[in-house]
């Protein structure tokens, strides 16, 4: 997997450095905060309870746009991505029983998306972006422990290990907007951006219970520059 992942970024590089000499063709880099969380199926009734913590992360990597008017564009990235969540589940029925999960997993990502650059404030520059995201998983692991309460002591239970039965690729519809603006005779960018997930991730479990269902999604704050 990590040969395969080197090798789309190897043809990612050599296909940005084949468009520099391009007319029109830009391209760039962006970096920015991610808060990443994961969701799933609500509870069907009240013998248990999903609490939903983010997990906070790093999101950046390069990007080409291509024009195809003053205001439209057609925009490929390639990034690096920190997703993830912490889910505490607390169950009454049959016995009391409370778990942590900590799910940390890092994605190479490859959003398409079309930018409209719809609004002109003097030297700034507003846009939206909208499409979807292929991404690759890179590596991965989980924390769960595990509290079970019969009365007397708890009993506490810690598992660990990798996502290596995670599914490789997940898929997502990504919305964004920002503002491009002229710093130091270079074009700079804020970009707020939401990206929401579509295929269903088995997420490992405590021993012996199955595999959490749960859709990534994650809101980037960037920054980023043309070149």
């Amino acid at each position: 997997m990590k040969k395969a992942i080197c090798f789309v970024l190897f043809l990612s590089v050599s296909f940005i450095g084949s468009l520099y000499a391009q007319t029109g063709v830009r391209f760039g880099l962006k970096a920015g905060y991610s808060l990443a969380t994961q969701y799933g199926t609500p509870a069907a009734d009240d013998t248990y309870t999903v609490d939903t913590r983010p997990r906070n992360g790093f999101a950046g990597g390069l990007f080409v746009e291509f024009p195809i008017t003053e205001s439209v564009g057609i925009q490929q990235e390639f990034l690096f991505a920190m997703k993830g969540s912490r889910q505490s589940v607390a169950a009454t029925v049959p016995v009391n029983l409370s778990t942590v999960s900590v799910y940390d997993v890092n994605y190479f990502e490859l959003p398409i998306t079309i930018k409209y650059r719809f609004v002109k404030i003097k030297e700034v520059k507003i846009y939206g972006s909208a499409g979807i995201a292929l991404s690759l998983l890179m590596n991965g692991k989980y924390n769960i422990t595990s509290t079970i309460n019969l009365g007397g002591p708890p009993i506490i239970v810690a598992e660990s290990g990798d996502m290596k039965g995670l599914d490789t690729f997940d898929y997502s519809f990504v919305y964004g907007a920002g503002a491009e603006f002229k710093l130091l005779h270079k074009v700079f960018f804020m970009e707020y951006r939401m990206t929401i997930g579509w295929n269903v991730l088995a997420m490992p479990n405590a021993s012996g219970a199955a595999p959490v269902p749960l859709r990534n999604q994650d809101y980037i704050f960037a920054l980023g520059m043309y070149f």
